[in-house]
């Protein structure tokens, strides 16, 4: 994995420990901005993750 690759897992994790204090302490609108965020971090791994796999597996052809 490549150093971005842990830098979005970090950054999804810590986006939505942040979601849940804001949502927690009433700040709805900024909670859910934060986990608009994180659920874009978490889709851009998964894209790159996928687009490796799908390589990885048409190169083997």
């Amino acid at each position: 994995m490549k150093v971005l690759d842990f830098l979005l897992i970090i950054g999804a994790i810590a986006l939505l420990i942040a979601s849940y204090y804001l949502y927690s302490g009433g700040k709805a609108e900024l909670g859910a901005l934060a986990t608009f965020f994180a659920t874009l971090c978490g889709g851009v791994f998964g894209a790159r993750q996928g687009g490796r796999i799908y390589k990885k597996n048409h190169d083997k052809k």
